[in-house]
């Protein structure tokens, strides 16, 4: 059996997670940030699944085998989830709804506020940095101002973001081309996240952006930051490690897809390594087999992709957008097997 927890029960799972790898669990946990949290038993739980805007985690005892198989029907197919714990790394494509979930890592990184040194950097003219604030964000009419307000909205509120949280952007005229918003907090713990504009990409201004937004932690009162991305995405680990941030650890997640941020950090064989997986899975998962496709295409294999594509139902609905997305790699020197 499965029950949702009442907001005011949360911390009596606080005992169940081992692990500090994803610092959003804690933040649900102690109601800084929305969440959702389902236990096995609302008086004393021993297995958890913790909802939170930035994973779902897995938690507690492997062994309730009711709770197990309840996971399946609040989880979706394409929903991503993190095991607290190696013992749930073998159990959690039993009990996904896609049983071809695939395991890949990601990356934990760790800035001491006490030891750092704020880096020096001027910002181009024309360009203007800038904190976010979420009234401003709305009323601006700035490009981009939507994706930040995506991110501030994971706190649940506008005074949630101003007691606990801290963002910051640049923006040249009425873009906004990188920004740098927290993802949670917890105590004197906070956890941020990058994104520039593809147009803007390689100019410097994540690490501006960066900078900055350690600088509002510290003045926040917050004693560590923490910076968490997948493993193969090179510009993230390269703003984190620029800005001072010391790779702590690594750790296990498990995707439905490829969960890369930018779709160049993987090469064609790569690629076509996640394309034979979900190839295989879909003779047996028919929700596979698009995705299939699409990876196919990323892996820059037009042979296969012409093969699978007439297995489609849905063939000329799909080709459309095909045709899109392979324009949209060509923009970023992909798929050039494809014209």
């Amino acid at each position: 059996m499965i029950y949702e927890l009442e907001k005011q029960n949360y911390k009596k799972v606080l005992p169940l997670v081992k692990s500090d790898n994803e610092l959003s669990v804690f933040s649900v946990i102690a109601s800084t940030m929305d969440g959702k949290i389902y236990v096995n038993d609302k008086t004393i739980p021993t297995a958890a699944l913790i909802q939170t805007s930035e994973c779902n985690m897995i938690a507690g005892d492997t062994r309730d085998f009711a709770f197990n198989e309840a996971i399946a029907e609040i989880l979706d197919f394409w929903d991503t989830i993190t095991p607290d714990s190696e013992e749930w790394c073998g159990i959690i494509p039993q009990i996904h709804p896609d049983k071809f979930i695939k395991k890949y890592q990601r990356r934990r990184y760790l800035l001491d506020t006490d030891t750092h040194q704020n880096m020096s950097i001027s910002i181009p003219n024309g360009y203007f940095l800038e904190q976010a604030a979420p009234d401003t964000l709305r009323k601006c009419g700035y490009q981009n101002a939507d994706k930040l307000l995506e991110w501030i909205e994971n706190w649940g509120s506008d005074a949630n973001f101003a007691t606990y949280g801290v963002g910051a952007y640049i923006r040249n005229q009425d873009t906004i081309v990188s920004w740098s918003i927290s993802d949670c907090a917890y105590k004197d713990k906070i956890a941020i996240g990058i994104h520039t504009d593809k147009d803007y990409r390689k100019k410097g201004f994540a690490a501006i952006v960066v900078n900055e937004v350690i600088r509002l932690c510290v003045l926040k009162g917050y004693k560590n930051i923490e910076w968490l991305c997948v493993d193969c995405n090179k510009g993230s680990i390269g703003v984190a490690e620029k800005a001072g941030f010391q790779l702590h650890n690594t750790y296990d997640s498990f995707a439905p897809y490829a969960p890369v941020e930018n779709l160049r950090d993987l090469s064609e064989h790569e690629w076509e390594i996640w394309a034979k997986y979900f190839e295989e899975g879909a003779k047996s998962e028919a929700r596979l087999l698009q995705e299939c496709i699409y990876t196919y295409i990323k892996a820059n294999n037009p042979q296969k992709v012409k093969e699978l594509l007439a297995l489609c139902p849905n063939k000329q609905e799909m080709e459309t957008d095909i045709k899109s997305f392979i324009s949209y790699l060509h923009t970023i020197g992909m798929a050039s097997k494809f014209n």
